[in-house]
């Protein structure tokens, strides 16, 4: 084999060593001994560069994947939880709005079913009185039943509030109002 055409086979080596001919050459000349271990290095530096781009292309398909498998999923999750807050939640669900003893609306109240047992109040309102420390109570009437005590708040100097309480659900809730601590008999706000 000559020194030309040994030169020409020299990276079939890389791939394949079951070539006697081509190793008998390589093994007595300094040259292509030379030539095989740099294309040997050239070859792992190119596989070497390739793997992290091969990693990235199918992270990059399987995200795509993902994306695209998800999204449907999550158009109908979305689409459900519309759903649940824009229509009707059936029993147990009553707004009513919070008014000053003038008739101003000042808030609302949301009573809404909480689970098997609980009914749950969501207090939200504005421009209440805010002189005092700002901590009023709730207390609540129920049909056939005394008033009972919900629960203390505060509002912001502004007067603004957002508060949450557990109700039973064994009884009608007919009326809420909102009073100072000190003085129960004082109505701020009532529905």
């Amino acid at each position: 084999m000559s020194h030309d055409h040994a030169w020409t086979r020299l990276p079939d080596l890389l791939d394949d060593r079951d070539q006697p001919e081509l190793l008998a050459h390589v093994a007595a000349c300094h040259q292509c001994q030379r030539q095989v271990f740099l294309l040997g290095r050239v070859d792992r530096a190119l596989r070497d560069a390739a793997l992290p781009r091969q990693k990235a292309v199918r992270r990059a398909r399987r995200r795509r994947w993902l994306r695209f498998s998800i999204a449907p999923i999550a158009a109908a999750l979305a689409g459900a939880a519309l759903l649940v807050l824009v229509l009707p939640h059936g029993e147990g669900l009553r707004q009513l709005t919070l008014r000053t003893a003038s008739g101003r609306p000042v808030g609302r109240a949301v009573l809404a079913r909480s689970d098997a047992e609980n009914m749950t109040l969501a207090v939200v309102a504005r421009g209440l009185p805010a002189r005092g420390g700002g901590v009023y109570l709730l207390w609540a009437k129920g049909s056939g039943a005394r008033a009972i005590t919900v629960g203390r708040f505060m509002v912001d100097p502004t007067g603004a509030c957002r508060a949450r309480f557990n109700l039973p659900r064994g009884r009608s809730w007919v009326r809420f109002w909102i009073a100072p601590p000190r003085h129960p008999e004082s109505v701020v706000a009532t529905t």
